[in-house]
């Protein structure tokens, strides 16, 4: 891999699936909880250096959310830090959102529907020993979801009106991720142009959890692939990407992980975020 040779841009590390024999007979899996007797994984990861990583601060404007699948957009209003931990008023944030992505997306209906925040741990990405109280950073580039687990999704989120939604309608399956204290350098998160992913660069693989099995996509190491990311990323700022899409025309979802961000200062405290998901629907 080529080291950086572009102003805004730098040079990082990120895990990707490699790829295997097995995968051809036995589906990719992993269990995201501890099974006595079971092999927790049939996947290995290899880690690929210098992977140069495109700044965006300056330049939102060249990308685009129909080619790219990813878009840079602005909150109006502020949010206080606490409400992110209280559900009850974490719903203001979450109409927020619904209202932004119909505005911008020109879509009938958003919905969101699941959430997450992540609190890296000082020590992250050395291992503690014990257990996280909060998600951590993940350095694997993946694709939440495939086309058949965002149908999945939607039979569970809409149960006996499902089919009006999955008939009739256009749907995509969108995140939004923004830090929840700013300027963020640390840990930052960081995208994949569409643009530069095609589907035999990604495996679907099953995710096992005690009360539910999901499907997403894995994805394998190419050097065409344009990373991106927003350095000195602001609480106002929400990065918007398309993880799936009923249209048969459109971009694949966006490919994403975290990256240890060699820019950022010793000073700044241990990245916060949260992600929300978000289904919308078209007439």
């Amino acid at each position: 891999m080529r080291a950086p040779d572009c102003p805004g841009e730098i040079s990082a590390s990120i895990h990707f699936m490699k790829k295997d024999a097995l995968h051809e007979v036995e589906k990719p899996y992993a269990f995201r909880y501890p099974v006595p007797g079971a092999t927790q994984t049939n996947m290995e990861m290899e880690k690929v250096e210098r992977i140069p990583i495109s700044d965006i601060r300056g330049r939102k404007h060249e990308h685009s959310f129909e080619a790219d699948g990813f878009v840079v957009l602005e909150l109006h209003r502020t949010f206080d830090y606490s409400i992110f931990f209280d559900n009850e008023e974490l719903q203001v944030y979450f109409r927020t959102l619904e209202t932004l992505l119909k505005e911008f997306l020109g879509a009938t209906e958003v919905h969101v529907f699941r959430h997450g925040v992540r609190k890296r741990h000082p020590d992250f990405p050395v291992s503690t020993g014990t257990s996280y109280e909060y998600d951590q950073p993940t350095s694997v580039a993946h694709i939440d979801t495939t086309p058949e687990e965002a149908q999945n999704e939607i039979r569970r989120q809409y149960g006996g009106e499902s089919k009006k939604y999955l008939e009739k309608r256009r749907y995509q399956w969108i995140n939004i991720w923004k830090p929840l204290k700013g300027p963020l350098n640390d840990w930052p998160l960081t995208l994949c142009s569409s643009a530069s992913v095609e589907q035999k660069d990604v495996e679907s693989a099953d995710l096992l959890y005690p009360d539910l099995a999901t499907e997403n996509y894995q994805v394998y190491h190419r050097d065409k692939y344009q990373w991106y990311y927003l350095s000195d990323h602001k609480t106002s700022e929400v990065l918007v990407f398309k993880q799936s899409d009923s249209d048969p025309g459109a971009c694949l979802g966006v490919p994403h992980c975290s990256f240890f961000n060699p820019l950022a200062s010793p000073e700044e405290a241990p990245r916060e975020s949260i992600e929300v998901r978000a289904l919308a629907f078209y007439d």
